[in-house]
């Protein structure tokens, strides 16, 4: 019987079919996709057995798909769409963008028309030439005729020059415009399909622990500060400011930071610097001190980043497949087609994919401090080499059980919370999964009806939190039974949507060991013959894994585990857009205009607030330095450090950057 809180799968179908056209920039079948996805949701909203059941569900038909029908110029199809919108209450959140993509119509054309009026006109004079309001609006839909293949944009200055496809186009201006080189072919020496092994959970050590959230009812932010730089709990002895020389201001285009064992690497991902010009990005290489080196163009885009904190060099994936490896010195060591692996080809038929779906299916890279091997992931598998192409090891996920809707219940909880989880069980961080299942069964014990009377309520409290630092029922920690809290809504797809998907992949710190995240919340740990060790469950979707040799941290968009082994040491809540940087013996949580300041091991230093947004944070020498785009603040002197319970009071153990 159909889910009536879910529209049919033949929308679910109609969806497949427009995202993986969107992904192709095939705009005319995603157009024709999200139109077909009108009737069919129609036929779900006036359906009576939905009401009061339905979820609130995002509908890019209604949303990205107008704007699809917009560049192809379906003027009935938005008026369908329009139509849809304004018949039910269920959809009154996307009415305004209804109306708006009739304005996008418009403009499409208008801009086809400006640019073949004056080949070369500049983007930034597009407002005052049509006489438009949002210059945003303009420039995001000359993106889209960018992206489907109608106009092209040459580098000006700090805006771009514009032409239509056909349009003859002056040879200085043409060079601006990157053009990807030649694939280089695959290094493999072998040209058939690796078996991948299949990972069985039943057989690993699993490691729960306090589950993540996808995101928090109330957002994690910083304080504001009206100051430059502020230090709000009084972390530090002092804070010298200095301003910035123009030339050496940091340039925004890099927008993107990665610690090594030697410094930091920053990527221009968006080819924005004018290092990037004719080129795809650009990066640069920062010392220890902070001091920049020249930046170097990338040779081929940036579409995936793998940096190891205790190596030197990089790898890049482009979003054609190709996998770069550069060294220290930021010149090219190899490159490899992903794309032609054999095991690509056969995962892709196993899942039957599309072929406009591979810059989506080939997801992650990871390489070893000395760069001798390399993993890739392909949806659900990852398989490592050596840098003269031998295969070395394959593992694949178990597909994942159909996607869970929780409602009720209440397995998440914030930092805070999980620290009052641990005073309920007496328990303290640093902590394993064994000590709180130990601990839970002893509590039980205590506090059963027979053996204390009158306990009811310190009972609910113990349940409460034992599920709270493990994301397991009571019943599943005492071996009676699965809970009953709360209720799931399951939905179901195909293969490729059931396959556990690996979303970040690392190599540990020594290079020995693998780290695989997946969809389902596991971060899975490979030892160097390819069998996994440990499974540690956080819950919700990894999108960072970083391993010295000292910790190993895994960060959702809502949560920080820092891990000592299978010990959990500490915890934080973060937010979506935060960013980690671990380097100089300090972990540095960096956001818009604060960065939050622990340890290595995870002990909070303090928080740097800046008024400015930041453009770089990093270590020097056990100062914690933030720059913003006029001034840098060195945060000097930490005042003490805070200390484990039961451990002796110590300074800070400074690591060399």
């Amino acid at each position: 019987m159909a889910d009536p809180s879910l529209p049919g799968q033949l929308y679910f179908a109609q969806l497949e079919r427009f995202t993986s056209s969107v992904s192709a920039k095939d705009y005319v079948t995603a157009a024709a996709a999200a139109r077909a996805s009108l009737p069919l949701l129609r036929d779900w909203l006036k359906d009576p057995q939905g009401d009061g059941k339905r979820l609130d569900i995002r509908i890019p038909a209604l949303s990205h798909g107008g704007t699809t029908m917009a560049i192809v110029g379906d003027r009935d199809g938005l008026c369908e769409l329009r139509d849809l919108v304004q018949s039910f209450d269920h959809l009154q959140a996307y009415r305004t963008e209804a109306e708006e993509h009739f304005v996008d119509l418009d403009l499409f054309d208008r801009l086809r028309e400006a640019i073949r009026a004056s080949p070369g006109i500049l983007q930034s004079r597009i407002k005052t030439v049509l006489g438009v309001d949002d210059g945003r609006r303009a420039s995001r839909l000359i993106s889209y005729l960018e992206k489907s293949g109608e106009v092209r944009r040459a580098k000006s200055g700090k805006t771009y020059e514009l032409y239509l496809a056909d349009a003859e186009m002056p040879k200085a201006s043409a060079a601006t415009i990157y053009n990807e080189p030649a694939r280089p072919g695959s290094h493999r020496r072998d040209r058939s399909a690796g078996r991948p092994h299949e990972l069985d959970p039943k057989r690993v050590n699993i490691v729960p622990l306090p589950p993540s959230p996808n995101a928090w009812e109330r957002p994690v932010e910083l304080p504001a500060t009206e100051e430059a730089f502020a230090d709000p709990q009084g972390g530090w002895s002092e804070i010298v400011v200095k301003t910035i020389e123009k030339s050496d201001r940091p340039d925004p285009a890099f927008r993107k930071h990665y610690s090594t064992r030697g410094g930091a690497l920053s990527f221009d991902d968006l080819a924005k610097s004018e290092a990037s010009l004719g080129a795809p990005g650009a990066v640069m290489f920062s010392d220890a001190s902070g001091r920049p080196g020249t930046p170097v163009p990338l040779h081929r885009d940036a579409y995936h980043i793998s940096v190891h904190p205790e190596g030197e060099g990089f790898a890049l994936r482009s979003k054609s497949g190709v996998m770069t490896v550069y060294r220290g010195d930021l010149a090219i060591d190899f490159e490899t087609d992903l794309e032609a692996a054999p095991e690509v080809a056969a995962n892709r038929e196993r899942l039957g994919l599309a072929e406009s779906e591979a810059h989506r299916a080939l997801r992650c890279i990871a390489l070893t401090p000395d760069r001798n091997r390399y993993l890739f992931t392909h949806v659900d598998e990852a398989w490592c080499f050596n840098r003269e192409g031998e295969r070395l090891w394959g593992l694949r996920m178990p597909a994942k059980e159909p996607t869970r809707i929780r409602v009720g219940g209440s397995s998440f909880g914030t930092a805070a919370e999980i620290d009052q989880a641990l005073q309920v069980m007496g328990l303290q961080m640093p902590v394993t999964p064994d000590e709180i299942r130990k601990r839970y069964r002893q509590l039980v014990r205590e506090l059963h009806p027979d053996v204390s009377p009158g306990n009811e309520e310190r009972m609910k409290a113990v349940n409460v939190a034992s599920e709270r630092l493990t994301g397991l029922d009571p019943e599943q920690l005492d071996g009676s039974g699965g809970g009953e809290a709360g209720f799931e809504i399951v939905i179901s797809f195909g293969p490729a949507a059931e396959a556990d998907w690996i979303y970040a992949a690392a190599f540990s710190g020594t290079g020995e060991t693998a780290l695989l995240g997946t969809y389902a919340g596991r971060v899975v740990r490979v030892d160097r013959s390819g069998s996994p060790t440990t499974i540690y469950d956080v819950g919700s979707v990894p999108v960072r894994i970083v391993e010295t040799e000292s910790f190993l941290y895994v960060m959702t968009t809502t949560r920080l585990y820092v891990l000592d082994g299978d010990r959990l040491i500490a915890l934080h809540d973060c937010s979506p857009k935060c960013d980690l940087l671990v380097s100089g013996g300090m972990v540095l949580l960096v956001e818009g205009k604060g960065v939050r300041v622990f340890t290595e091991d995870g002990r909070p230093l303090g928080i740097a607030l800046t008024k400015a947004p930041i453009r770089r944070a990093y270590v020097d020498n056990g100062d914690v330095v933030v720059e913003t785009r006029t001034q840098r603040g060195s945060f000097r002197g930490i005042r003490a450090v805070p200390k484990r319970p039961g451990d002796p009071f110590q300074a800070i153990p400074m690591r060399p950057s």
